[in-house]
């Protein structure tokens, strides 16, 4: 891949869409009940270069700024799929009108010059998130949204720096079969948490010491065989390996906020 290539050379692959209402439950994308959108997916770089969809965030290479665009451009290119799935079900109704065009509208824009970003003409909410070759963006209505993926490990070492005692008090009395996870979930929910309340790169440590110990215990996926008892499912998709998690912090009216854990992609969302 040279320094040149573009936004066509790149291509995403294993898009899945997922919708939902204001509290975290799922719902259609086109649904006039839905508030939030994610999208995730995989992206290929050109065939013609020695990095693929395999490469991954931590690998000992001289390109990663090449990374850096790519994923750039990725995730810029995900959320264009995004809209249009969600607007493709929609039915227009078109007015004749002698004095003004109501549906005239020369192109979609992104506003990112400022934090959070807003994607014109509909004004929405947008925030990216991406981890080697996998991206996700997500948008929402009418409020900030703030979203996290990785698909590699956070280590104790990071857990023992960032994370807070009762957060630390809680790992240590997991099984070691779940600990792995409980250690991903809680950096999720940190840094999704820091883009949706628009934490400025100031308090950029601040907010990842913040802790998030009662959504990961309410979002953490309970033991197999404990799961037909859990209250926090919101769906179960056909493949078995897919569940969302959803808790509605409502401690105070004024802030309260939906996380959201898709299991089977490694990403929180909290709006």
């Amino acid at each position: 891949m040279t320094a040149d290539f573009t936004i066509k050379e790149l291509s995403l692959s294993d898009i899945q869409y997922f919708g939902f209402d204001n509290p975290g439950h799922s719902s259609p994308l086109s649904s006039t009940n839905t508030c939030a959108v994610i999208a995730v997916s995989s992206f290929v770089y050109p065939s013609s270069t020695k990095y693929s969809a395999n490469t991954r965030a931590d690998s000992k290479i001289d390109n990663k700024p090449l990374l850096a665009k790519a994923q750039k451009y990725a995730v810029r290119k995900l959320l264009f799929k995004l809209i249009f799935e969600k607007i493709k079900d929609v039915v227009f109704t078109y007015i004749e009108c002698n004095h003004v065009d109501l549906l005239k509208v020369s192109s979609l824009r992104l506003v990112e010059s400022s934090y959070p970003y807003r994607l014109l003409p509909f004004n929405y909410y947008v925030c990216f998130t991406h981890s080697a070759n996998k991206v996700a963006c997500a948008m929402h209505t009418n409020k900030p949204i703030g979203i996290d993926l990785e698909i590699n490990p956070v280590s104790m070492k990071v857990a023992q720096r960032y994370y807070t005692l009762e957060e630390k008090s809680w790992l240590s009395k997991l099984d070691n079969d779940r600990l792995p996870q409980a250690l991903n979930l809680l950096w999720l929910l940190k840094e999704a948490s820091i883009k949706q309340s628009k934490t400025n790169n100031k308090n950029l440590l601040s907010g990842l010491k913040k802790s998030k110990l009662i959504a990961a215990q309410q979002i953490m996926p309970v033991p197999a065989k404990e799961q037909y008892s859990a209250t926090n499912i919101s769906i179960i998709n056909n493949k078995i390996s897919t569940r969302i998690y959803r808790y509605q912090d409502l401690t105070d009216p004024k802030t309260n906020a939906t996380y959201v854990y898709i299991a089977s992609e490694n990403l929180v969302a909290i709006w």
